[in-house]
């Protein structure tokens, strides 16, 4: 959640090899404190292809988010919003609008003199023609030098139309004042396809 107010902004470039196709994906991701009750997020996503524009494929999703539990450095939330287009589904995404609705829940700390946080959200996406997708994102960082995070983060995704995915990303995070550069490497473990890619990051909190 932000405070009425504040802000989040993220952009980010992966470089991906999908199937044997190489492709860029563009993401941006924003977040802005309505109160300290509600949130806006808005995220668009574009992925081209490289010689192959027939599978080029772009996403925009905005949702309200609502805080239901605070309590120390736990946080338990709630969000609901509209989201159109196949980018936002990955290989196998809904190229329709749709709605979806989310519980997040996240926890931070110190242990050992060092950072760390955990988080877990929960998604279903409901789209036209019946294109349905539940997803479970798993995640977290640890403080391994003063301002540096080792991160790491787990999706999995089922479906209409056997959609499958499983996809973990793990990285590095330096944290310079307000702003954070990160860098990783994402990769499928379904065996449904196969995804690799590089993925360079920038946010800022305002």
């Amino acid at each position: 959640m932000r405070a009425e107010g504040e802000g989040y902004g993220r952009g980010a470039v992966a470089a991906e090899r999908v199937s044997g196709l190489d492709a860029v994906r563009y993401d941006g991701y924003g977040e802005f404190g309505l109160s300290d009750q509600w949130t806006m997020t808005v995220k668009a996503e574009q992925v081209r292809f490289r010689g192959n524009e027939d599978f080029n494929a772009q996403g925009l999703r905005t949702t309200l988010r609502r805080s239901l539990y605070k309590r120390g450095a736990v946080r338990i939330a709630v969000e609901a919003g509209a989201v159109y287009g196949a980018a936002m589904g990955g290989v196998r995404g809904c190229d329709t609008l749709g709605a979806e609705a989310r519980v997040s829940s996240g926890m931070s700390g110190n242990w050992a003199g060092t950072n760390w946080y955990v988080f877990a959200d929960a998604a279903t996406r409901l789209h036209g023609e019946g294109c349905w997708r539940d997803r479970l994102e798993i995640g977290g960082a640890q403080e391994i030098a003063p301002n540096i995070y080792l991160t790491n983060q787990f999706w999995f995704e089922r479906g209409s139309e056997e959609a499958r995915s499983d996809k973990i990303e793990t990285g590095l995070l330096w944290r310079i004042g307000k702003i954070d550069l990160s860098l990783a490497w994402r990769e499928e473990l379904s065996g449904r396809f196969e995804e690799q890619g590089i993925v360079l990051a920038v946010a800022n909190r305002f």
